[in-house]
């Protein structure tokens, strides 16, 4: 029998490898704006761009921290059907929130910019960075279904399946970097497209799993072999009580 300290290994090792993994995307975006850009303005104006997206992405990550225990304490408790309504709840949460998001960039982008990158940034680098946020701005209810999704599936004891997606979802971003800034010349706008279709793909392969259409890497969500029970969990239309 598998020791509570080994337990605890097994699921913290795969979690510090998601959280490594997930900032690779900006990451890589910054390399090849820096390394295919024409002029300093390029990163200059992505980079402070994605700060600010990193900031309001980072403003909702209570839906990973807080979904975990939420869904855990149910399921401890004996309450399936509750811990299923959770993950359902807070799958909708992620929804709106990442739809009110999106308003709000699209909509204070020019005051919310000016606060980033001040009063010295010139006019090549606010066009640069508009380009990006205005695309990348579209990927928030992707982000933040993706970050309840992960707080789901640990709640399950499951930390795999989101390093396996994420590790696709960089590949993903990488092969597109490779084509549309590489290849393109497309710049901070080829970044944005190329992150922001990652995030969705990802966004929808969470989905996928834990509605039981996808097969998870470990755990007792995701599809199942015929003849065993194939747990859902969709966003539902109830207010969380918590």
């Amino acid at each position: 029998e598998t020791s509570v300290g080994k337990e605890i290994l097994n699921l913290s090792i795969p979690t510090l490898g998601a959280l490594l993994i997930d900032p690779l995307l900006t990451l890589i975006d910054t390399a090849f704006v820096g390394r295919f850009a024409e002029s300093s303005n390029e990163l200059a104006g992505m980079g402070s761009a994605a700060a600010l997206l990193t900031f309001s992405f980072y403003l909702c990550n209570f839906l990973c921290t807080a979904t975990t225990p939420l869904v855990s304490n149910q399921r401890a408790s004996g309450k399936e059907d509750q811990a299923i309504q959770v993950g359902g709840q807070a799958l909708s949460l992620a929804l709106v929130l990442g739809l009110l998001l999106v308003v709000i960039l699209l909509s204070l982008q020019q005051p919310l910019l000016n606060i980033m990158m001040g009063t010295s940034s010139t006019e090549a680098q606010q066009n640069f960075a508009h380009q990006f946020l205005s695309f990348r701005a579209i990927a928030a209810p992707a982000v933040l279904t993706i970050s309840a999704s992960t707080g789901i599936l640990r709640g399950y004891l499951d930390t795999k399946t989101p390093i396996v997606i994420l590790v696709v979802a960089n590949l993903v971003n990488l092969a597109l970097d490779v084509v549309l800034i590489g290849f393109l010349k497309m710049g901070p706008m080829g970044a944005a497209i190329a992150t922001t279709t990652a995030e969705w793909m990802s966004a929808i392969l969470f989905l996928g799993v834990l509605s039981g259409m996808l097969p998870s890497a470990e755990g007792e969500l995701g599809k199942k072999p015929e003849g065993e029970t194939t747990k859902s969990i969709l966003p539902a239309r109830s207010i969380p009580s918590w």
